[in-house]
């Protein structure tokens, strides 16, 4: 099998199709974000509780920019962020109403639920402003764009098309109307 060459993310952007496959069960990298036939990032084992609960988890592009994936209590809401080593935040993930939003310093877009969202097979689509960017297909985990889409909202939306947020398993009350 040929070596798989790690490419550089320009401007840390991705565009065209990305699959993340898994390479290792432990160890890094155990997963990689694969991009035809270069690696664009390796990442290491990916899991809820590693994310919500534990230390994160390892990303390295492949640039050599180390970013960690990990979560963060914002506004009393549990948030996945993208931080880097000096744990500044690179991108970060929200809970809405069937939606998720994701955002960075300077990119903001939304994450829309497809047909049947819960499903093994579910399609969501990446937003900005009212315009469609991105797929992010659950089965296989892949990220398609038409758009350069920065990093951090490519790692965050395979985030939380597989594992959601902490926040969506809340229960809550109804909405009522008056009159």
């Amino acid at each position: 099998m040929a070596e798989r060459l790690i490419s550089p993310a320009i401007g840390h952007t991705l565009v065209g199709r990305a699959d993340l496959v898994t390479v290792a069960r432990r160890g890094f990298p155990a997963n990689q974000l694969i991009r035809g036939d270069e690696v664009v990032a390796e990442l290491g084992t990916l899991g809820w509780l590693r994310i919500y609960l534990g230390r994160g988890v390892a990303v390295e592009l492949g640039d050599g920019t180390a970013w960690r994936i990990r979560a963060a209590t914002i506004g009393g809401a549990v948030c996945p962020v993208v931080v880097d080593r000096d744990r500044r935040k690179v991108a970060l993930g929200r809970g809405g109403q069937g939606t998720y939003g994701i955002s960075g310093g300077d990119f903001g877009y939304s994450l829309n639920p497809g047909h049947r969202p819960r499903r093994r097979d579910a399609r969501w689509t990446l937003r900005h402003h009212e315009q469609s960017v991105a797929v992010v297909t659950r089965r296989p985990l892949s990220f398609e764009s038409v758009e350069p889409v920065h990093l951090g909202a490519v790692l965050l939306g395979l985030v939380l098309i597989k594992y959601g947020v902490p926040d969506d398993a809340r229960p809550s009350l109804p909405s009522f109307r008056w009159g």
